[in-house]
Protein backbone atom coordinates (compact mmCIF):
# COMPACT_ATOMS: atom_id res chain seq x y z
CA UNK A 1 0.00 0.00 0.00
CA UNK A 2 1.35 3.56 -0.80
CA UNK A 3 1.58 5.75 1.89
CA UNK A 4 -1.56 7.74 2.25
CA UNK A 5 0.63 11.38 3.90
CA UNK A 6 3.38 11.32 1.19
CA UNK A 7 6.52 13.96 2.24
CA UNK A 8 9.09 15.13 0.35
CA UNK A 9 12.09 16.61 2.03
CA UNK A 10 11.74 19.59 4.11
CA UNK A 11 7.80 19.60 2.58
CA UNK A 12 4.50 19.08 4.94
CA UNK A 13 2.58 16.10 4.33
CA UNK A 14 -0.32 16.26 1.48
CA UNK A 15 -2.76 14.09 1.23
CA UNK A 16 -4.94 13.13 -2.09
CA UNK A 17 -9.05 12.19 -2.49
CA UNK A 18 -7.39 8.54 -2.58
CA UNK A 19 -4.88 9.09 0.31
CA UNK A 20 -8.15 10.41 2.69
CA UNK A 21 -9.72 7.42 1.93
CA UNK A 22 -7.01 4.93 2.82
CA UNK A 23 -7.23 7.10 6.20
CA UNK A 24 -10.34 6.93 6.28
CA UNK A 25 -10.29 3.11 6.04
CA UNK A 26 -7.36 2.55 8.54
CA UNK A 27 -9.60 4.20 11.13
CA UNK A 28 -12.47 2.48 10.41
CA UNK A 29 -11.56 -0.07 12.65
CA UNK A 30 -12.13 0.65 16.33
CA UNK A 31 -9.31 -1.11 17.62
CA UNK A 32 -6.84 0.90 15.34
CA UNK A 33 -9.08 4.24 15.89
CA UNK A 34 -8.58 3.62 19.78
CA UNK A 35 -4.76 3.21 19.49
CA UNK A 36 -4.65 6.36 17.39
CA UNK A 37 -6.37 8.10 20.12
CA UNK A 38 -3.84 7.05 22.48
CA UNK A 39 -1.05 8.30 20.24
CA UNK A 40 -2.63 11.58 19.18
CA UNK A 41 -2.15 12.07 23.42
CA UNK A 42 1.28 11.50 23.86
CA UNK A 43 4.48 8.60 23.31
CA UNK A 44 3.47 4.83 23.99
CA UNK A 45 5.66 1.60 23.73
CA UNK A 46 3.91 -1.45 22.92
CA UNK A 47 3.36 -2.81 26.17
CA UNK A 48 1.97 0.29 27.45
CA UNK A 49 -0.07 0.69 24.77
CA UNK A 50 -1.59 -3.16 25.34
CA UNK A 51 -1.93 -2.36 29.22
CA UNK A 52 -3.73 0.93 28.45
CA UNK A 53 -6.38 -0.96 26.08
CA UNK A 54 -6.59 -4.10 27.21
CA UNK A 55 -5.26 -5.57 24.42
CA UNK A 56 -2.75 -8.75 22.96
CA UNK A 57 0.89 -7.59 21.72
CA UNK A 58 0.00 -8.93 18.24
CA UNK A 59 -2.92 -7.07 17.80
CA UNK A 60 -1.73 -3.88 18.69
CA UNK A 61 1.49 -4.60 16.71
CA UNK A 62 -0.57 -5.12 13.73
CA UNK A 63 -2.85 -2.28 14.00
CA UNK A 64 0.24 -0.38 14.36
CA UNK A 65 1.37 -1.60 11.05
CA UNK A 66 -1.58 -0.46 9.42
CA UNK A 67 -1.58 3.04 10.75
CA UNK A 68 1.98 3.84 10.03
CA UNK A 69 1.81 2.28 6.87
CA UNK A 70 -0.93 4.77 5.79
CA UNK A 71 1.58 7.48 7.53
CA UNK A 72 -0.48 8.57 10.74
CA UNK A 73 1.95 7.40 13.35
CA UNK A 74 5.65 7.67 13.99
CA UNK A 75 8.22 5.45 15.93
CA UNK A 76 11.59 6.27 17.77
CA UNK A 77 14.05 3.67 19.18
CA UNK A 78 15.17 4.17 22.31
CA UNK A 79 18.39 6.36 23.02
CA UNK A 80 19.52 3.98 26.00
CA UNK A 81 17.94 0.46 24.51
CA UNK A 82 17.28 0.18 20.80
CA UNK A 83 15.18 -2.95 21.94
CA UNK A 84 12.22 -0.62 23.07
CA UNK A 85 10.12 1.31 20.12
CA UNK A 86 8.09 4.28 21.15
CA UNK A 87 5.26 5.18 18.78
CA UNK A 88 3.11 8.72 18.77
CA UNK A 89 0.63 10.12 16.46
CA UNK A 90 2.32 11.96 13.15
CA UNK A 91 1.13 15.64 14.51
CA UNK A 92 1.28 16.69 10.65
CA UNK A 93 -0.71 13.67 9.49
CA UNK A 94 -3.33 14.16 12.41
CA UNK A 95 -3.64 18.07 11.50
CA UNK A 96 -4.48 17.07 7.87
CA UNK A 97 -6.51 14.23 8.56
CA UNK A 98 -8.62 16.77 10.96
CA UNK A 99 -8.27 19.63 7.96
CA UNK A 100 -9.62 17.11 5.24
CA UNK A 101 -12.37 16.08 7.66
CA UNK A 102 -13.59 19.75 8.46
CA UNK A 103 -13.91 20.44 4.19
CA UNK A 104 -16.21 17.37 3.51
CA UNK A 105 -18.68 19.22 5.78
CA UNK A 106 -17.82 22.51 4.69
CA UNK A 107 -19.76 22.14 1.41
CA UNK A 108 -20.33 25.98 -0.42
CA UNK A 109 -23.93 25.81 -2.34
CA UNK A 110 -23.75 26.87 -5.60
CA UNK A 111 -26.06 29.67 -6.13
CA UNK A 112 -29.55 28.29 -7.63
CA UNK A 113 -28.85 25.41 -5.47
CA UNK A 114 -31.40 26.12 -2.60
CA UNK A 115 -34.42 27.45 -5.44
CA UNK A 116 -33.77 24.16 -6.80
CA UNK A 117 -33.93 21.71 -3.52
CA UNK A 118 -37.05 24.20 -2.40
CA UNK A 119 -38.64 23.02 -5.90
CA UNK A 120 -37.60 19.35 -5.66
CA UNK A 121 -39.03 19.13 -2.41
CA UNK A 122 -42.71 20.84 -3.65
CA UNK A 123 -42.65 18.42 -5.91
CA UNK A 124 -42.72 15.79 -3.72
CA UNK A 125 -44.96 17.13 -1.20
CA UNK A 126 -42.46 17.79 1.63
Amino acid sequence: MVASVRRTEGSTPRTSAEGLAALLRALGDDTRLRIFSLLTKGEFCVCEIEDTLGLSQSLVSNHLAVLRRVGLVQSRRDDEDARWVFYRADPAAAAILAERLRALFDVQTAPGDRRRAEQVCRLRGR
